[in-house]
């Protein structure tokens, strides 16, 4: 009877590991197709190189707009911040339960210096995305280049300058949870996904490094 029992539960733990699948993207070569842009825009780039993913945007600068603003005695902005995005279609079921970890360093985290966390990505005006700055988090929904929805929770960090993170999102049916370093910060429910496009952004003066990302199915 004891051997029964123990039989039947190395089964059970063997048909559940073998339920989640997981991928784990190192960066060492583009293997999921991201979207890299390797050239310096007026936006800014996506570069894959070194076993990491290196997305920048380009921002205001600010000292040299404080420079010519002294000099000149008139408020001067030098350039504006923009947005830059990269993604890649995830190895990913999305109508089924999932979850995505992604260990990243962010440059800093300000106001006006902004990093997001894009999924449900059709295309370039059509995704859900998780974005923070130094006081807020939102989970903002875009339909054909417009925000149709957006929910905000204020946050504070510990630090805002070199900031090591575990990303990780959470879809269980129909409730998407968000958390940094293991705390949720944010979850909302009633938001099925349709489909698998999933990465990141940054706006404004930004750099945002992905040291790699693991894909389970559950």
């Amino acid at each position: 009877m004891k051997r029964t029992f123990l039989l039947s539960c190395m089964i059970i733990a063997v048909s559940m590991a073998s339920f989640a699948q997981s991928f784990v993207d190192t960066f060492d070569a583009n293997s999921l197709g991201w979207t890299e842009c390797a050239f310096e825009s007026n936006k800014g780039s996506a570069v894959i190189d070194k076993g990491v993913m290196t997305i920048k945007s380009k921002g205001e600068n600010k000292a040299a707009g404080a420079f010519l603003t002294a000099m000149s005695g008139v408020a001067t902005k030098i350039g504006e911040n923009t947005f830059f995005e990269t993604h890649c279609y995830a190895p990913l079921d999305v109508k089924k339960p999932f979850e995505v970890i992604a260990n990243v360093k962010i440059d800093k985290l300000a106001n006006d210096r902004v990093c997001g966390f894009v999924f449900n990505y059709k295309d370039g005006g059509n995704f859900y995305c998780f974005n923070f700055n130094d006081e807020m988090v939102n989970f903002t929904r875009y339909v054909d280049n417009r925000v149709v929805g957006n929910i905000m929770q204020g946050i504070k960090w510990p630090n805002k300058a070199k900031l090591n993170q575990e990303w990780k999102l959470v879809c269980d049916g129909d409730v998407l949870s968000f958390f940094v370093d293991g705390m949720e910060i944010l979850k909302v429910k009633y938001m099925p996904l349709d489909f698998s496009g999933i990465g990141f952004y940054t706006f404004g003066k930004q750099t945002l490094v992905v040291e790699d990302m693991t894909f389970t199915q559950n």
